[in-house]
């Protein structure tokens, strides 16, 4: 109701990425100053939560998370089917990733791969990197180390990931109840989001041929617009976006055989 009042504030749509041990529901609790997601991660579906945060309007989706450090293969098709429709429970736009890493836990070249795989199948290797920001749980357990030296001394798998989102990152001390933390955190995500266009799906209601798709994609392959479309409308429709018209998705265990997604 707050959130419907005050519509002059800035908005912030954001999905939760990570492990099923990176505790991302307190991310979103932390966020949002309140227990608004469950301290559970086996649940397959999204779960969408929203607040006003620091003069902000934030949406929260949290995906299902995989195991940590197995490879795309053994996550179930199901779990990768609710990564991806997270995307289209932020309307009108994704503003962009919280990719969230248990400080505590070692970060091997197994979680690498898995981090990899994962994000280049659900949401694109192009462009996906760019809207990503890192967030380390359980600061607090660092000591007097600070996160530059964390990230150093795991090695090459966790500077590899840093990298790979442009360095960004932030760290968040579980038991703390400092506002400062929040309100930087969004802080680096509007930096990053105004240097990027939203990551959205457009509305498609009739797909296009195999051959006119491809040649599309190529055409467009710098924007960050990712289309899903399907062969077949489909009544089991994630509940968040039933009767609306981002698009259909025939649910199926693979992905893969029945959804094509692509750049536009």
């Amino acid at each position: 109701e707050n959130m419907e009042k005050d519509s002059s504030a800035k908005e912030l749509n954001v999905v939760i990425l990570g492990s099923k041990s990176s505790q991302k529901y307190l991310v979103g609790n932390i966020i949002l100053g309140t227990n608004a997601f469950d301290a559970v991660d086996i649940t397959s579906d999204c779960e969408k939560r929203e607040g006003q945060v620091c003069e902000r309007r934030v949406t929260l989706v949290k995906t299902p998370g995989w195991l940590p450090g197995y490879r795309l293969c053994d996550t179930p098709g199901l779990f990768k089917t609710e990564m991806i429709l997270g995307v289209s429970l932020c309307p009108p736009g994704l503003h962009g990733f919280i990719l969230v890493i248990n400080a505590e836990l070692p970060f091997r070249g197994v979680h690498k791969k898995a981090t990899e795989e994962h994000l280049h199948h659900c949401f694109g290797e192009k462009v996906v990197w760019r809207h990503v920001i890192v967030l380390f749980t359980f600061g607090d357990a660092l000591g007097n180390k600070t996160i530059e030296q964390h990230i150093e001394s795991e090695g090459q798998p966790l500077r590899w990931l840093i990298e790979k989102c442009g360095r960004r990152y932030h760290v968040l001390d579980n038991w703390s109840n400092a506002d400062n933390q929040v309100t930087e955190l969004l802080e680096k995500m509007e930096e990053m989001v105004a240097g990027n266009s939203s990551f959205y799906l457009s509305e498609t209601d009739d797909p296009q041929p195999e051959e006119d798709r491809s040649e599309e994609t190529n055409q467009n392959k710098d924007e960050d617009t990712v289309s899903f479309v399907s062969y077949k409308p489909h009544n089991a429709i994630h509940p968040g976006i039933k009767h609306t018209p981002f698009f259909f998705f025939f649910l199926e265990n693979t992905i893969g055989d029945y959804t094509k997604y692509y750049w536009k």
